[in-house]
């Protein structure tokens, strides 16, 4: 019982590998434009860093390296390159490079409100997906004008998404420009009052005895940037309240920093455009700073700079999940499960014990408290060893 105990890591590892290297005998992989342009890296199952500056030939030759190697992890260079197999960047001759943005859900102010148990991972999973469809929909299809066939979205496999932005005009952007735009997308820096319309005129309003003066309104909803999403998180805000007003009062009140009868009085009547020009300076500010908090995006801004960057490969599997890194389109995303849409394994049961000395989660399905031994379906099985929350079984 102890020596299989003591020897379950290793056999894990081994069972592992050998599911991977099944799953690439007939995996669709999606390979990048030009991929014999770009450099390609493996991390391996002994643990000894990423083998890189590798060049490919022929999708055969993928293939054949896949099958044979069944890596854990795979990735490509979001760059082209003169010579992607040389060793040093200089020597590869840089041509461009794809925009990414990655969108991890670690980086999310509410992973805070996971670690102390607030929200679910799954709930977190929802999070980010949410983010990921602002970017796609509101700013890359909306503001930038692309087109989808310009975008590459991608499950990571792991905690969030990968958009791939592929539009000519942006493969020779700098990195200080593409650091820019991760700027504009967290709304960093922004200046709440340019967000506003300037009316350049001065109107008097009062609510009870209160009188004061404002001249910035609300942009047409459907101006461009963040004025016209500003503009409809502000009314979609307002016709909530409006709606539901016995359960928004109180918050409504909490935001503006007043009574809730005056909260009542400020709507009541009102059109949402008379409602916010009737607000104070302050609460106006209040009101557009809660809707940039829920309009922004929150990019790992390193990668989005980074020219050089090696992203996952799309089809491969994810070594920490055991879950397919998957392509979506945009409907897709709107409805896309991550603990069951990108499941690259069957069901048939597998025994594992768990060495986590807290509870674990795979979505909402399926959970493993410390030190149980469970049969599970492989696809979970191999979920809980990947992410090294439990290893094969060997007790009989």
């Amino acid at each position: 019982m102890s020596l299989l105990k003591d020897i379950e890591p290793i056999k894990t590892k081994d069972f592992l590998k050998e599911r991977f290297k099944d799953y690439y005998k007939d995996a669709k992989i999606t390979l990048p434009p030009r991929f014999t342009s770009r450099e390609w890296g493996f991390l391996t199952w002994n643990g000894r860093g990423m083998i890189r500056h590798l060049k490919f030939g022929s999708s055969k030759e993928i293939g054949i390296y896949l099958e044979g190697r069944a890596p854990p992890h795979c990735y490509h260079s979001v760059a082209y390159y003169t010579n992607p197999g040389k060793n040093t960047m200089l020597e590869k001759e840089w041509k461009g490079a794809d925009l990414i943005f990655d969108l991890d859900a670690d980086h999310l102010p509410e992973m805070e409100d996971l670690k102390t148990n607030k929200i679910t991972f799954a709930q977190l999973m929802e999070y980010i997906k949410e983010q990921t469809l602002r970017l796609v929909n509101d700013v890359l299809l909306g503001d930038f004008g692309l087109k989808e066939n310009d975008l590459l979205i991608v499950f990571s496999g792991g905690r969030g998404y990968h958009i791939h932005v592929r539009d000519r005009r942006v493969l020779d952007l700098p990195s200080g420009a593409r650091r820019e735009l991760a700027d504009y997308l967290t709304t960093s820096g922004i200046n709440q009052k340019l967000v506003l319309d300037d009316k350049g005129s001065i109107k008097t309003y009062g609510i009870k005895t209160k009188r004061y003066k404002e001249r910035y309104t609300l942009p047409e909803k459907d101006a461009p940037g963040w004025k016209g999403l500003v503009s409809r998180k502000v009314h979609t805000y307002i016709e909530k309240i409006d709606s539901n007003q016995e359960e928004m009062w109180k918050e409504w009140a909490d935001l503006l920093k007043i009574s809730e009868n005056e909260a009542k009085k400020i709507v009541q009547g009102s059109s949402t455009e008379e409602t916010f020009n009737i607000l104070m300076p302050g609460q106006k500010d209040r009101l557009v700073r809660r809707a940039l908090k829920d309009i922004c995006v929150l990019p790992d801004e390193p990668v989005t700079g980074d020219i050089h960057r090696l992203i996952r490969l799309p089809g491969s599997l994810h070594g920490g999940t055991g879950l397919i890194v998957k392509t979506l389109n945009a409907d897709e995303l709107e409805k896309f499960d991550p603990y069951t849409m990108p499941i690259a394994f069957g069901d048939k049961p597998i025994k594992i014990r768990s060495i986590m000395p807290h509870p674990v989660q795979m979505g909402n399905e399926f959970k493993l408290e410390h030190e149980e031994v469970t049969e599970l379906p492989e696809y979970a099985a191999i979920y809980f060893m990947a992410r090294k929350f439990a290893t094969l079984c060997l007790d009989t």
